[in-house]
């Protein structure tokens, strides 16, 4: 039975690459710089009224799982918000107002409302009328 040994030469090359490759893995990452928007183009982005985004900062909004969530915004002055694209796209995926764009790099898409229901109308009962035994046990 015979073993195929690595000379040392070939032992000392690996040990050079595995240091660099520590190396490389160990140096800090470059800070990531996401350039800051405004309301309106946040607005214009996701094809919401300012005001709604601007509700969306404050009040939030509850996501699939019944969690209320807030976009998150960065206020210099008062009234003065920026939004980083990245953070705006995924609280609109969250909540459900936009969809994942299939092309990578691309900006997430609206999600089309379909438009609610009117309300149905109450039927009026006449005095002295029967009254269904739910209705009738409904507090008010």
């Amino acid at each position: 039975m015979s073993f195929d040994l690595a000379s040392s030469q070939e032992i000392a090359a690996l040990d050079a690459k595995i240091s660099q490759v520590l190396a490389l893995l160990q140096q800090p990452a470059a800070p990531s710089v996401e350039p800051l928007v405004t309301l309106e183009q946040v607005a214009s982005h996701v094809k919401f009224d300012k005001r709604t985004v601007r509700d969306w900062t404050k009040t939030g909004r509850f996501d699939a799982r019944g969690k209320r969530v807030y976009l998150p915004a960065y206020e210099f002055r008062e009234g003065m918000l920026r939004f980083k694209l990245s953070e705006v796209e995924a609280f609109g995926i969250g909540i459900g107002v936009l969809t994942p764009n299939p092309i990578v790099g691309e900006p997430a898409l609206p999600v089309k409302q379909p438009a609610a229901p009117a309300p149905a109308k109450a039927a009026a009962r006449k005095k002295g009328a029967p009254v269904e035994s739910a209705a009738a046990l409904k507090v008010a």
